[in-house]
């Protein structure tokens, strides 16, 4: 399978314990009740401790995580994680074919649990997070794309913060039945790379601080209803994802623009005035964009007081002055839309799009 536009990001899947026909696989399981496992994408186990709701791991957990759960009539063995994560050993791209991703989950179960696991069409669903990946020019753009979102409204959906920094905004956050999310790829990649759970080259992380991730999550609640309905988890098809995924975001998202200036071409004017690197000239043109985002006097407070006159001279060699800086007559910014139908499918599209 290669990656795709969208990617299922997180499934839970769960099986009845009367379908395991393997009697010690089942005493193994039975006496792992009141305990959560986490293995790693080789089988490794990573850690074992008291139980936890699935439910409420985030998308980004690496892993498989399983555990014994019941509903008061029968019991149930619990699977669930990323996907990608388990397939690549980061979750960044990835598949959409459910079929293909619940394969992953299962083999991943029969790995650590030493045993054959019935296919997925024995399985129940209990939950999917469908994701896309959009480019944006940089990191600016994302945080002022969240800053638009966190303000939206559709329907009875109220956005809400992510108090831990800001890099999140949230959307039904506690519903069991549709939620959603919006966040800042880039600082969840490097906060995981400094727990040691993932490695990513720099480049990598270079190139996810531009990418805006949407994520919609289809819960308990609603496959109950499917099952109620009649119909199998496993049919939905790849476009029928990708409509739930549209349907969520498109009233939330439609209309949300980031301003973009003609940074490459800004970039190479500072490059060529100042006979600088290419590093110190994106340096320049943050200051510049913090300039017009945030005001003079707010910007001049983010960095040393050295730095900031280097920039100014350097952005005064490209023809912008303190006093055009000051009263906003500065290069006009260029709208960016975010496009829900034309998110980024792989690294090298988003290498294309910087």
């Amino acid at each position: 399978m290669t990656s795709s536009a969208y990617l299922i990001d997180w499934l839970t899947l769960r099986l009845p314990l009367d379908k395991i026909m393997d009697e010690a696989l089942q005493l193994r399981v039975r006496a792992s009740l009141n305990t959560l496992h986490c293995v790693d994408s080789d089988g490794a186990m990573v850690w074992s401790k008291q139980v936890l709701d699935i439910e409420s791991l985030r998308s980004d957990s690496v892993g498989l995580f399983w555990q014994l759960q019941s509903d008061g009539k029968h019991q149930f063995l619990v699977i669930g994680g990323s996907p990608a994560s388990l397939e690549f050993g980061v979750n960044v791209f990835g598949e959409l074919d459910i079929q293909y991703c619940a394969g992953v989950l299962i083999k991943a179960a029969m790995r650590e649990l030493h045993a054959v696991l019935p296919s997925f069409q024995h399985w129940q669903c209990r939950r999917i997070d469908i994701t896309g990946n959009y480019a944006l020019p940089d990191v600016q753009s994302v945080k002022q794309a969240l800053r638009q979102l966190s303000i939206s409204e559709g329907g009875r959906r109220k956005a809400s913060n992510d108090h831990r920094g800001g890099d999140s905004v949230y959307w039904n956050p506690s519903s069991d039945l549709s939620k959603g999310k919006a966040y800042h790829k880039g600082p969840q990649l490097r906060r995981l790379v400094r727990m040691g759970k993932i490695d990513l080259d720099e480049s990598f992380l270079l190139l996810a601080d531009r990418l805006l991730r949407f994520e919609h999550t289809r819960g308990a609640r609603w496959f109950r209803r499917l099952q109620e309905q009649g119909q199998c988890w496993y049919d939905l098809t790849c476009q029928q994802l990708i409509g739930f995924f549209l349907e969520f975001f498109g009233r939330l998202v439609d209309g949300v623009e980031v301003n973009d200036m003609e940074r490459s071409e800004l970039i190479q004017k500072i490059k060529q005035e100042n006979d600088c690197t290419e590093a110190f000239a994106s340096a320049v043109f943050s200051t510049y964009r913090n300039i017009r985002a945030d005001g003079f006097d707010v910007a001049k407070g983010f960095i040393s007081r050295a730095v900031w006159y280097r920039h100014l001279r350097a952005l005064r060699k490209v023809g912008i002055s303190d006093a055009d800086l000051v009263s906003g007559n500065v290069v006009q910014f260029r709208p960016v839309r975010v496009v829900l139908a034309q998110p980024v499918t792989c690294w090298d599209d988003l290498r294309r799009a910087a």
